[in-house]
């Protein structure tokens, strides 16, 4: 019986964010990049870019890596709810308030494509490399 207890104890655990923790920080942080890229250039800019891919290379250093798969998805999701969230302050001018919306996610998401793309890219290597590392 003290072996199974000994062995129980020291098991290691997995170390890092887990799933719903990855999406869950990584969009509130998105969220707060984009509300200071809009409140200091009244625009969704380089400043919402440059922070998407530090905050997706900080989430695929930090997660799990038997849920590395946030690490890949989080991306265009902390995107996408920073967009529908934050992103409201920005200013869209497209006549009713559903042509608006409509008009600001696809503005949001088509013009910032190459970014959102780059860091999901980026993540999804350091997610690869950290997964091939591990025994």
């Amino acid at each position: 019986m003290a072996n199974v207890t000994e062995q129980l104890g020291s098991a290691s655990t997995p170390n890092g964010w887990t799933y719903p923790g990855v999406i869950i920080l990584t969009s509130i942080s998105m969220m707060v990049v984009m509300g200071i890229d809009i409140f200091t250039t009244g625009d969704i800019g380089i400043m919402s870019n440059l922070g998407l891919v530090i905050i997706a290379l900080v989430a695929a250093a930090n997660v799990r890596t038997s849920d590395y798969q946030a690490g890949i998805w989080v991306v265009p999701i902390a995107w996408v709810i920073a967009i529908l969230t934050t992103g409201q302050f920005a200013p869209m001018r497209g006549g009713s308030l559903l042509r608006e919306q409509v008009l600001h996610l696809a503005y949001g998401l088509a013009m910032h494509a190459w970014w959102i793309l780059g860091a999901t890219a980026l993540s999804a290597g350091v997610v690869i490399f950290r997964r091939g590392r591990q025994p």
